[in-house]
């Protein structure tokens, strides 16, 4: 029922409108800044966690008192109003992106057109790791070095499903490519 979805909003247009949509919110949040999110100059001198690939509950909590209060409230303000949509639009992306691939270049093979799905557990993993960190910033200056530890575990994963994601939308656009190589010789020889 989900990949139905998928196959059905995964047209030309729809590729296209939300690969502009994920490109405006990444310029946004890297380069531009987002409304309503102040801009902490500690994020570009310290970085956060969200992109650190392994930490420890002491490293993270020595970069929450490196950031000082306005640089936490900023982080939390971060993950409340943008890192809680931007995940999503980039998991439609790249499922949209792959399901448009893989339903042309296996279009009798539904298993394989259903692994579109699998960018999905990156958003999941995001959201997961980003529950963790409000609940550490909530708390801070307790040490919630559990959490930290689940948050961790969470941010691997969703590095290792975003490069299953990449990996699954280059097999696509490379099977597009192929496929688009192929007809017209195919339809020169008949």
């Amino acid at each position: 029922m989900i990949f139905n979805f998928f196959r059905k909003i995964s047209t030309p247009f729809g590729v296209v409108f939300i690969s502009v949509l994920t490109l405006s919110a990444f310029w946004m949040i890297n380069f531009h800044g987002v409304p309503g999110v102040p801009r902490d100059h500690v994020f570009g001198e310290l970085g956060i966690l969200d992109t650190t690939i392994n930490y420890s509950p002491s490293y993270a909590y020595a970069l929450f008192a490196a950031y000082g209060t306005e640089g936490r409230y900023a982080y939390k303000a971060f993950l409340e109003r943008v890192d809680f949509i931007f995940p999503l639009i980039y998991g439609f992306f790249f499922a949209m992106a792959t399901t448009f691939g893989f339903t042309r270049i296996f279009p009798t093979k539904p298993g394989l057109q259903k692994l579109a799905l699998l960018p999905f557990g990156t958003t999941l993993f995001d959201f997961a790791e980003n529950c963790c960190f409000l609940l550490m910033l909530g708390n801070y200056p307790s040490h919630l070095d559990a959490v930290v530890r689940v948050a961790n575990v969470c941010t691997l994963a969703k590095w290792g499903s975003a490069l299953l994601s990449v990996i699954l939308l280059l097999i696509s656009l490379g099977g597009l490519l192929v496929t688009k190589i192929r007809r017209p010789t195919a339809s020169r020889s008949a």
